[in-house]
């Protein structure tokens, strides 16, 4: 595609954009587009309250550089960085901090880059911005909450921190006020203590495409955007959702997310284990269709966790549940880690050596707990078809801490639940017998299995009625962080698999009490889409109020959302004149898969676009075909059109609006250059439009 970039090199953009946030106009250099796709890693304006800059900068800044030396597993010099309070406690050489005075403060001074002592040490240096923030932090604290630590620090402040993964809201929304009112109550709250100004409402052009994009999976066509916009009825933007909800293309959105959620975007095996196990092609199919099914039809979300880990279908339709366990081939470590990132929003691993360097209430014992109720499990091919049977005996395993002291790993649940169970002695041999399962079918020869064997005593059944009974948050708060990061984009909790105390919820009441209105309603799925993007905070233009945009996790305006790969993958297929076709034809597929590779983030920590993607837009065969007109495509006809309608006809069909004033003079000199090659000039002014920061992102 060197051609489009020399076509492209020509087009400029204007230095004037209505859209004002990194977004890139038609006819982008290849420069300017790599400047542009970088730029959309540049951090929001930094809060000036305290409580903020330690949640969003400084926490993760010492979890990064300190926790090592000064956090859950080593304490040097008898300091802690683990919480405020700690800091203000100080250590052995008195207190890190002064409150507002950073020049007076040892944890300021330490990092600076000629200090001695230095930190961190053995030669790392934090960068100047990172001093920065360090230094603004202190200045914003204040003497009242040294005071308020010394009171909190006779207390234990990892049993607190502990507390809080099993603490239920207390928060209730006054009497007769609905669900999205209530949520828009407690983000405005928090908008007037920070005296944060919102933006407006968007526009109804902003409105259907996002939720196009969101629930939908794609942009609207130009017919359905001007149908959406041609509707007198008050209530039209509810009746939108309502109606996308009703789709297959909702099903298949869902399930697309989803399927990164349980399986990742890369197989759930080492090579050698691939080797050894072939893919079974039937069973990827059979788990896709499941969790289509299961969105299709609105199963409630707790039903679905506990079919994942049960792996037992009571219906053709949830053999496919089998997959989350089978596809990870016996591996329980990969089994226990993926259920705590998938389903409870924990990453399990960062205790597998030790107790969670960062949340001190996930203990080593939990990790092993965890992979104890997975490791009797075995994925089996039996005479009714492939399963992930349970044995009844063995699994009984030990781990050991960094002090080389063994122990014996039981059944554990994060609350300290245990399951129960007598250990052979030392030496002492467990047999099989009929008597120990429900289905009288012991896990003996695998190849002989007629059906998969069922334990009396099941390790993943006890874990999967833990995490689906009435009183524990953590099901219902991991989903709706997922949600509300897919709408509004960024969790209540970010990282969206980080809901631990380490990583504090921006709007705590919100979030317990989304999380515990999900459960009262039977953990609706459909009804949360309808809950949240009935609410102001959802449909805030992305256009920031003033000068500076506000922190991220104020939700004050709307945020720039990067398309997922199939998203973005369908939708420039739409814009390319194609009509919205069943999710599974090749052409779809195919370009869904390639943009995978290159666009494999979901639920991305920090959107940081890559010079292989800008590379990719630029020179990838899929792309280069998708801007040529074909039979089935109107870019045909797109190319009969004049100069002046030709512009417009692509603007709306890739942005959803006409261009403004600057664009369509540039868009029309750089036509009227390559007059005598105007179907090529068409290509290259769709695929700069398609390039650009303004297609690529949901805002």
């Amino acid at each position: 595609m060197n051609s489009q970039c020399q076509f492209s090199n020509k087009l400029q953009t204007s230095n004037v954009s209505r859209w004002k946030h990194n977004v890139i106009r038609p006819g982008i250099s290849f420069s300017l587009l790599i400047a542009v796709w970088g730029g959309l890693s540049v951090r929001a304006a930094i809060s000036e309250d305290a409580n903020r800059l330690w949640s969003a900068h400084i926490q993760p800044l010492f979890a990064d550089n300190c926790f090592k030396c000064h956090g859950n597993i080593e304490t040097k010099s008898g300091l802690s960085l683990m919480s405020p309070a700690e800091v203000l406690k100080g250590g052995e050489n008195g207190a890190a901090v002064v409150p507002g005075k950073p020049e007076k403060s040892l944890l300021y001074k330490y990092v600076q880059a000629e200090a001695d002592p230095h930190m961190p040490p053995k030669g790392k240096q934090l960068a100047p911005e990172e001093i920065a923030l360090i230094k603004r932090w202190i200045e914003k604290l204040s003497p009242a909450d040294a005071v308020a630590a010394m009171q909190t620090a006779t207390n234990s402040a990892s049993t607190s921190r502990a507390s809080s993964l099993f603490r239920k809201s207390t928060w209730q929304p006054p009497k007769g006020v609905a669900a999205p009112k209530a949520i828009d109550q407690l983000i405005e709250r928090r908008w007037r203590e920070l005296k944060v100004r919102p933006s407006d409402v968007c526009d109804d052009r902003a409105f259907c495409r996002r939720v196009y994009l969101d629930i939908a999976g794609r942009i609207p066509t130009p017919e359905e955007l001007n149908r959406f916009l041609a509707e007198k009825r008050r209530d039209k933007r509810a009746a939108l959702v309502n109606e996308l909800l009703d789709t297959s293309d909702y099903a298949v959105r869902m399930r697309e997310v989803f399927d990164v959620v349980f399986m990742d975007r890369t197989a759930a095996q080492t090579p050698r284990e691939r080797r050894n196990n072939p893919a079974k092609p039937e069973l990827a199919n059979r788990w896709q269709n499941y969790l289509e099914w299961s969105f299709r039809e609105n199963r409630p979300w707790n039903v679905v966790a506990r079919e994942v880990l049960l792996a037992r279908p009571a219906t053709n339709e949830a053999r496919g549940a089998i997959q989350f366990l089978y596809g990870r081939k016996d591996n329980a470590q990969q089994m226990a880690e993926a259920s705590g990132s998938a389903l409870l929003g924990l990453q399990l691993k960062c205790a597998q050596c030790h107790d969670h360097p960062l949340a001190p209430e996930i203990k080593q014992a939990h990790y092993w707990g965890m992979v104890a109720a997975f490791n009797r499990s075995k994925a089996v091919d039996t005479a009714a078809g492939p399963g992930v049977a349970e044995s009844a005996i063995g699994g009984f395993i030990k781990f050991t801490n960094l002090k080389a002291q063994s122990t014996d790993a039981r059944v554990t649940f994060l609350d300290g639940t245990t399951v129960d169970e007598v250990r052979p002695k030392d030496g002492e041999k467990e047999t099989e017998a009929a008597e120990n399962y429900v289905n009288a079918a012991p896990l003996g020869d695998a190849k002989n299995l007629k059906a998969v064997p069922i334990p009396k005593l099941s390790r993943r059944e006890q874990f999967a009625t833990w995490l689906t009974e009435p009183n524990n948050p953590l099901l219902a708060r991991a989903f709706v962080n997922r949600v509300w990061t897919m709408l509004l984009g960024r969790g209540l909790v970010h990282p969206v698999d980080r809901m631990d105390s380490s990583r504090a919820p921006s709007h705590p009441e919100l979030l317990g009490w989304l999380a515990d209105d999900f459960a009262r309603n039977g953990y609706d799925v459909k009804g949360l889409m309808r809950t949240i993007t009935a609410t102001r905070v959802y449909q805030l233009d992305s256009r920031p109020a003033g000068k500076v945009r506000p922190a991220a996790d104020t939700f004050a305006c709307a945020l720039d959302k990067p398309l997922t790969a199939e998203v973005f993958a369908r939708s420039m297929l739409i814009a390319a004149g194609n009509q919205p076709g069943k999710d599974g034809a090749s052409e779809s597929a195919q370009m869904q898969k390639v943009f995978a590779e290159a666009f494999p983030e979901v639920f991305a920590t920090e959107n940081v676009s890559t010079l292989r993607q800008a590379l990719f837009l630029s020179n990838n065969r899929n792309v280069d075909a998708l801007t040529q007109s074909s039979v089935t495509n109107a870019l045909a006809r797109v190319v009969s059109l004049d100069d002046k309608a030709r512009v417009k006809e692509l603007f709306v069909r890739a942005f959803g609006r006409e261009p403004d004033r600057a664009e369509l003079e540039r868009s029309l000199a750089f036509l009227r250059a390559h007059s005598e090659e105007p179907a090529a000039a068409t290509r290259q002014l769709l695929w700069a439009l398609l390039s650009s920061a303004e297609f690529r992102i949901n805002h």
